[in-house]
């Protein structure tokens, strides 16, 4: 089983390394099209051994990877984004799943799950690819659309691909949704330039106007993203069911939010998208928020609740913020608890919180907060025993510093009794 890696590169000196690094112990060739690079990326390229060509840019992402798949000797494709790497469990995975589909006929590629990240590994979004990066090399796959490309079975009605699922087993991480890379204007403008040329090329289209919306928010233009939004769902068909046709919905309701627009004007957004997609949880999550800043407590913790019920049986191929941001939602929650005065309920979710992940400082002091209207420090004192660990000095000093910003002597002298003379000099220094 011969595999073949392909890439189209333009100045990807700082990803192109790791990219094709990570997936030498399991390719046989390494394909890189280069669309005029200025940097090193063609000289780092040829260092790793890759086979370097050269495709002048015709403002045609599909052009670009068909050329580069026309290159491809492999039986499979591993075709992958210079910001995107498949974690290292999931790359001892690979072959095993390539061989599990490679003689089914009907089987084009495998779906993966992919974990949209920061450059500092925070997540933004998770999401089941649609159009596969691992795909079969067969004359009748191949490329369509100039921007947001997505891979078609030119055999079948519609492209239709068929896709083996690798569940959870395969995972491929992007960074390119970084704020730092998406708020490059320059990057941004030339996306938007593409999807109206493809938009003037075939008229009607309800995805290219949907990316259109989601440019121009990132950008900032929220009233070009909800007009553009609008226009999605006027070509949207009826009788299909496409993977962006819920997130129509949602860029219009995070476009309100970001505008600050009434609760009530996002109320009457919210109830049409709910009404066609009921268990998309980023919904209840953007009114939720919208909700809050209005004080609207007892509705905002309805939204919110619903939604983190939706984040646990979540299992929609959809690309979902709240589902990867669920600590957002809880800290959303909270807050809005904090404004019903409900301080069970507040202890209750702080606990959850920090059992997941304890060094959430935010909550911590929330929760200290919390226990310091009612509660003597030395229960305090014994109740985060359940979730710190009194020998370790990073679970000490947390602890040490948010009773300090929550102006509790008695509480911090308690906790600074547990430090060593060298942790003690650690903190003088």
């Amino acid at each position: 089983m011969y595999i073949s890696q392909c890439l189209i590169v333009k100045n990807e000196e700082e990803n192109i390394e790791h990219c094709l690094g990570h997936l030498k112990s399991v390719v046989n060739e390494q394909i890189v099209v280069d669309t005029g690079s200025t940097d090193r990326t063609v000289e780092i390229a040829e260092k790793m051994g890759a086979k370097v060509f050269h495709f002048n840019w015709v403002d045609d992402f599909s052009a670009a990877r068909n050329y580069a798949i026309g290159k491809a000797k492999g039986d499979w494709i591993i075709f992958l984004d210079c910001d995107e790497y498949f974690s290292e469990d999931s790359v001892l995975r690979l072959k095993r799943y390539m061989k599990i589909w490679v003689k089914d006929k009907n089987v084009d590629g495998i779906m993966c799950q992919m974990f949209n990240i920061d450059k500092n590994n925070n997540p933004i979004g998770i999401v089941n690819n649609i159009s596969p990066r691992i795909f079969k090399n067969k004359k009748y796959l191949r490329y369509k659309n100039r921007i947001h490309e997505a891979l078609n079975n030119l055999c079948r009605s519609k492209g239709k691909l068929t896709i083996g699922d690798a569940g959870n087993d395969i995972v491929i991480y992007h960074t390119g949704y970084d704020k730092g890379v998406v708020e490059e204007k320059s990057k941004i403008e030339r996306n938007i330039h593409m999807i109206k040329s493809s938009i003037d090329e075939s008229p009607g289209d309800s995805k290219m106007y949907y990316y259109l919306s989601n440019e121009y928010f990132r950008l900032g233009k929220h009233e070009d993203a909800i007009k553009s939004a609008y226009e999605a769902l006027v070509y949207k068909k009826k009788d299909d069911i496409e993977s962006h046709y819920p997130l129509i919905y949602r860029n219009i309701l995070r476009s309100m939010h970001s505008m600050s627009a009434p609760a009530s004007d996002v109320k009457k957004e919210f109830s049409k998208a709910i009404t066609e997609y009921p268990e998309y949880p980023d919904y209840y999550y953007i009114m939720g928020l919208a909700l809050l800043r209005e004080n609207e407590a007892d509705e905002a913790i309805v939204c919110l609740e619903k939604c983190i019920k939706l984040c646990e049986s979540y299992k929609m191929i959809i690309e979902s913020n709240a589902v990867a941001n669920i600590e957002d939602v809880y800290t959303a929650l909270i807050q809005a608890y904090i404004l019903a005065d409900n301080k069970l309920r507040v202890v209750e979710l702080c606990a959850v919180v920090l059992k997941v992940d304890k060094y959430n400082y935010q909550i911590l002091r929330v929760l200290i907060n919390t226990f310091l209207s009612g509660e003597k420090e030395e229960s305090i004192f014994e109740f985060f025993k359940k979730i710190y660990s009194y020998d370790i000095f990073k679970d000490k000093l947390y602890l040490l510093k948010a009773s300090e910003q929550n102006n509790s002597k008695k509480l911090t002298d308690l906790y600074m009794n547990l430090l060593t003379r060298e942790e003690l000099k650690a903190i003088e220094k």
